[in-house]
């Protein structure tokens, strides 16, 4: 009750001279009622086994088969060569089957183990379809009264025989750029990764090369119905309808085909390493002419009750003597360590084969390095100074200069966005909500210039804000 079999038989308005053919398949069905009756006239005086395939699926340009999976063998086999080469064999001639599309609709899939894998590839779009979501168009199915089944196709718009032969050698012309092969490919790898998991060894993905060929085309036949000469990164997105086997995979195969598009997405090279130079030399012309710095800071080792350091990171803190600790070389010496009872008292441990550490603050204790503990004394000292007139008047000639620069970048992005790209918003088969995907490198970009614009600013800000002062920074935390 979702509208597909009307879909499918209004599809035959599009051709001129177009007719359908449609059928509910069931169990009992036979090749009779979708190829045609015998023919009893050839029969009986030519002794030919034929067909009388006018009105039948030989005869017509779109077919729709409805539940087709619960159709006998001989009728899944005939429609294998209808679907492969456009042709069917009656009596002792073949006819090419007029045939543009055959649609099929099911409330399952077909069943494995029953030899239907192959008419199921033949399959190429497939479509989950659910009710209408829109609140509004539902209430618009409700309500209105429709001509659905009415031809209302105007006839200087149909398709001609001779247009659709055009088309389909124009198709095989559309160029198909090397980005969207990368997208193939990548899509290709994480089949084979999905493959691989354990957990998809009964369900795995199949696509055959037979399939890969005919989703180029498909790409293509995109491409041309959208006034394009080659394929672009929206027409990609109908890869998705066309790889998976069992509903379940749906999910995983349209993640597949988001990713890959998005790690290929359209980029427009901006190259922001002049810019971030120049930036980093007016920071440090900055920090030049408006502050300095004295540095006193010191880090000591950190004496206990004036004998000892203490070696950190043990599950247990222990005390090594000052006068072991100054004895110490590049040797093992059998040294021992102590440990501090809560009643203030230091007493023996066991001893420990001890040499100095990679620098002064460390030591090794049975061949593992520990650190003693430290701490800093001393102070840091920043002047700053109100920068003169001219100084200022300099860098703002500079920032101006980043962000003119900056400001040429985001045109040159935000124009390839609106007239290279404007076709990504105008493709007939694929939902504009994907756009953001496809243009999710050149988001990025427009982010990083935002970003170093701000940052600009920032700079600007600071000087502009400088004062003449004293900071002092005491540190006399331990290490």
């Amino acid at each position: 009750g979702v509208a597909k079999s009307l879909i499918a038989r209004r599809l035959k308005y599009a051709f001129k001279d177009g007719n359908s053919f449609e059928y509910l398949m069931n169990r009992f069905s036979t090749p009779d009622e979708i190829f045609g009756p015998i023919s009893i006239s050839q029969l009986k005086d030519h002794d030919k086994y034929e067909r009388i395939v006018k009105n039948y699926l030989p005869d017509s340009t779109v077919v729709f088969l409805d539940e087709i999976w619960k159709a006998g063998p001989s009728i899944q086999n005939a429609l294998l060569t209808a679907l492969n080469e456009k042709v069917y064999r009656n009596g002792d001639k073949e006819i090419k089957v007029p045939m543009k599309a055959l649609i099929s609709a099911s409330n399952e899939l077909p069943s494995k183990g029953e030899g239907l894998e192959a008419l199921w590839d033949r399959f190429l779009v497939r479509m989950i379809v659910e009710g209408i979501q829109s609140k509004q168009s539902f209430n618009d199915m409700i309500s209105k009264s429709l001509s659905s089944t009415s031809d209302t196709i105007p006839e200087s718009v149909k398709i001609s025989k001779e247009e659709y032969e055009q088309w389909t050698k124009e198709i095989d012309k559309v160029e198909i750029p090397e980005y969207v092969f990368n997208v193939i490919h990548v899509i290709r790898s994480y089949v084979e990764e999905y493959n691989k998991r354990k957990e998809n060894k009964d369900s795995s993905l199949y696509v055959s090369d037979r399939r890969w060929k005919k989703i180029v085309r498909l790409l293509r036949a995109s491409a041309y119905l959208n006034d394009r000469k080659s394929v672009d990164l929206m027409d990609c997105f109908l890869i998705k309808d066309c790889l998976w086997d069992e509903v379940e995979q749906t999910k995983a195969v349209s993640q597949f085909v988001i990713e890959a598009i998005q790690k290929h997405g359209y980029k427009l090279s901006i190259n922001t390493k002049d810019v971030r130079t120049e930036i980093s030399e007016l920071k440090a012309d900055i920090k030049e002419q408006t502050s300095k710095e004295k540095d006193t800071r010191q880090k000591l080792l950190e004496p206990v009750l004036d004998s000892y350091y203490r070696v950190k990171n043990q599950s247990q803190d222990c005390l090594l003597s000052i006068s072991d600790y100054q004895k110490l070389t590049n040797a093992n010496s059998r040294l021992k360590l102590y440990s501090e009872s809560r009643l203030g008292s230091y007493y023996h441990t066991n001893e420990f084969e001890i040499r100095k550490g990679n620098d002064l603050y460390h030591v090794f204790v049975d061949g593992k390095e520990f650190e003693l503990q430290t701490k800093i004394n001393g102070e840091k000292t920043i002047t700053t100074y109100k920068p003169h007139q001219p100084s200022i008047d300099h860098w703002n000639s500079k920032v101006n200069s980043i962000l003119t620069v900056i400001g040429k970048m985001s045109k040159e992005l935000h124009q390839y966005q609106t007239t290279e790209l404007k076709h990504l918003r105008t493709n007939l088969f694929v939902n504009p909500k994907y756009v953001a995907i496809v243009e999710a490198h050149l988001t990025e970009s427009f982010k990083v210039l935002e970003k170093i614009e701000l940052d600009v600013k920032s700079i600007q800000s600071g000087y502009m804000s400088l004062k003449d002062e004293v900071k002092k920074v005491k540190d006399e935390s331990k290490g």
